[in-house]
């Protein structure tokens, strides 16, 4: 109930084109583009990639 809710108040938006034309794949988008740093962060890297310490040894001190 709540998505159609969601969908319908998108779909009468005028300021963002993107919630509008894909009501609720848009919102994910959003939240996806929200926690990008994060997920590079702790996903993308190794624990061992980091400069000059690796994030192992970052974590004992």
């Amino acid at each position: 109930m709540s998505l159609v809710v969601v969908g319908v108040y998108d779909l009468i938006r005028k300021k963002h084109a993107i919630l509008r034309n894909f009501p609720v794949v848009g919102h994910l988008r959003y939240l996806l583009e929200g926690i990008g740093p994060e997920l590079r962060q702790y996903i993308v890297t190794d624990n061992d990639e980091g400069r000059p310490f690796s994030r192992d040894q970052r974590r004992w001190v």
